[in-house]
């Protein structure tokens, strides 16, 4: 078995085209850091490994290229694919635009990701395919603002190639009509930045119970981590959404690490500063105002079209209305400054100099017919330093409490210390997959603390529980657990 390696990437694009289209900051850089992931813990040898830069990903050269590489493929061996730069669709068919592409013929001029890749891939018929697509559609702009012939990428081609062989996954840095965001500090797109990290065993989130890489994991990690950095790092009045098409049913690893018992119990550290607060609430799709029954169906299973539907309909009767009203009372009371403050009612955020608040929609992962709508806070103060009483703005409560943990736990010492404050009545504990469930006794308003590899969460007994009351029951489950806690960190 061989591993196959193509890597296509845009930054400047033809300046004999014009007009010509825009720049994509930092594509070189990405490229560079996805070959040597590649290289480094997929171990694909240069020799299989496709890389075009630039001019050198023209048209001809692209298609030549992948005709070679494609002959070469058995049933046995996997490939890699990964790109960066414009695409776009017509007639639902996916395009991906070439160094030279003309933007006043742009399908003559483009890749059909179907034609020059998918096919092949299906007349291969091998078990095991990766596809990384960082693709900003919205921004298909030249520099004369040329109209955008078709913003978005489409699912269709993707879903069919994974129905056809589950074995296929195809991961996206964002939603149709999202963009694709960079971050100037770290010189590298957001999605490639995490992307490569997870790769290179930098994040224990994308990492699972077998301390192995996955398609279903490491789907799971890009589209939770890379809102939450855009949450905390960025003032941007927009959201990036990575999603990934895959058989949630068939896990694919990617990258196996071998096992380092000393390794893995170092440097383990509750980031106690770091709380995020929450709550969830779930609601069956057919009770949403908008749920049309001529138009819309309650979905059998879980898809993304399923969660696009969940956001469209959460949209207006929960996500504008709450930060809308948020933000009035934010800046009535705490006299807002506008330079740091960004509002997006449709992308469910409002981000102040003193807190960050995200309310974002899906569909259930518990169940497949109702919509999960999620409310996070994270302060960006501490809370003496918070202009006024904080429950007054938030008014309606929350029922967790989660910190972060860094570093991977020692699950053999986790769990004897628990069974010591089961031994001393403190409560009761369960064990599953890979997850800690604690739940102690005599503290009000407590109902369960759970630890896993990478968080600490305690959950309140009352969705309504004030800022105020979480901070400190959460102060007397730490005092109980203390000796548990320095387990974990020793």
């Amino acid at each position: 078995m061989k591993k196959y390696g193509i890597i296509i990437a845009i930054e400047n694009y033809s300046p004999l085209v014009v007009p010509e289209l825009s720049k994509i900051e930092f594509a070189e850089n990405d490229a560079n850091s996805v070959k040597k992931a590649f290289m480094d813990q997929l171990y694909i040898e240069e020799d299989e490994l496709v890389y075009l830069i630039n001019e050198e990903a023209n048209k001809n050269n692209i298609e030549k290229r992948l005709k070679n590489i494609f002959a070469r493929i058995t049933m046995e061996d996997e490939c890699y694919f990964y790109y960066v730069g414009h695409g776009f669709n017509t007639n639902s068919k996916n395009y991906l635009t070439c160094w030279n592409t003309d933007n006043s013929n742009l399908e003559e001029s483009s890749l059909s990701i179907d034609d020059v890749f998918l096919q092949p891939l299906k007349a291969v018929k091998n078990k095991k395919n990766f596809i990384f697509i960082d693709s900003s559609a919205e921004e298909l702009k030249s520099k004369n603002k040329v109209k955008s012939a078709a913003s978005n990428l489409v699912e269709k081609e993707y879903s069919e190639l994974v129905r056809a062989n589950p074995g296929n996954s195809i991961f996206l840095s964002c939603y149709p009509g999202e963009k694709s965001f960079i971050s100037v500090s770290a010189k590298h797109g957001i999605w490639c930045l995490h992307l490569v990290n997870a790769m290179n065993g930098k994040d224990d989130s994308a990492i699972d119970k077998n301390n192995a890489i996955t398609n279903v994991s490491l789907g799971k990690c890009l589209s939770v981590k890379i809102p939450q950095y855009i949450t905390k790092t960025m003032f941007i009045n927009d959201r990036q959404s990575p999603y990934s098409v895959i058989d949630a049913s068939h896990v694919a690893p990617i990258i196996a690490f071998e096992s380092d018992e000393e390794s893995d119990t170092k440097n383990v550290e509750i980031q106690f500063n770091q709380y995020t607060l929450s709550r969830e609430q779930n609601i069956p799709f057919k009770n949403f105002e908008g749920f049309n029954k001529a138009r819309h169906k309650i979905p059998k299973d879980h898809s993304s079209f399923a969660s696009k539907l969940a956001l469209e309909l959460a949209q207006d009767e929960y996500l504008k209305v709450e930060i809308e009203n948020l933000f009035d009372k934010a800046r009535k009371n705490l006299r807002l400054k506008n330079s740091n403050t960004v509002k997006d009612p449709e992308g469910g955020s409002l981000h102040t100099e003193f807190f960050r608040y995200n309310i974002s929609a899906e569909q259930s992962a518990d169940d497949c017919t109702e919509v999960t709508i999620k409310r996070e806070l994270e302060l960006r103060v501490p809370l003496s330093s918070f202009p006024m009483p904080i429950d007054e703005i938030f008014t309606d409560g929350f029922d967790t409490i989660t910190f972060p943990i860094k570093g991977s736990l020692d699950q053999d010492s986790l769990e004897d210390a628990l069974y010591d404050l089961e031994d001393e009545n403190q409560g009761t504990f369960e064990h599953k997959d890979n997850s800690f469930s604690f739940f102690p006794k005599n503290i009000k308003g407590i109902s369960k603390v759970e630890i896993s590899t990478n968080t600490l969460k305690i959950r309140f007994a009352s969705s309504q529980t004030t800022v105020a009351e979480i901070l400190t029951y959460t102060q007397q489950t730490l005092e109980i657990m203390a000796a548990t806690l320095k387990n974990l960190l020793s």
